[in-house]
C-alpha cells in the first residue's frame, strides 16, 4: 500500500525527470563580432545577435579603456 510520503517522492522523481528533460537543448555555437541590433561588440554572436538583444534584456554600460590618443 502506497502512502502519501511514497506518492510524494514519485511525484517529485517524476517531476525532476521531466525538468532535467526539458532543460537539454542544444546550445547554438556563437561567433565573436559586431551585434547586428546594438553594434557592440561581443565576444558570442548567434545569428549575428549578442545576448541582450536576443533575450530582449536592456545593455548594461560596458567599460571601455580609453586609447592614450583619444584622450588628448
Amino acid at each position: 500500500m502506497v502512502d502519501l510520503v511514497d506518492a510524494a517522492q514519485q511525484l517529485e522523481s517524476e517531476h525532476l525527470a521531466r525538468a532535467i528533460a526539458a532543460a537539454r537543448v542544444p546550445v547554438p555555437e556563437g561567433i565573436p563580432g559586431e551585434c547586428e541590433s546594438c553594434g557592440e561588440d561581443m565576444p558570442r554572436l548567434v545569428d549575428g545577435r549578442c545576448a541582450p538583444c536576443r533575450d530582449g534584456r536592456v545593455h548594461v554600460a560596458r567599460f571601455r579603456p580609453v586609447a592614450a590618443e583619444d584622450a588628448a
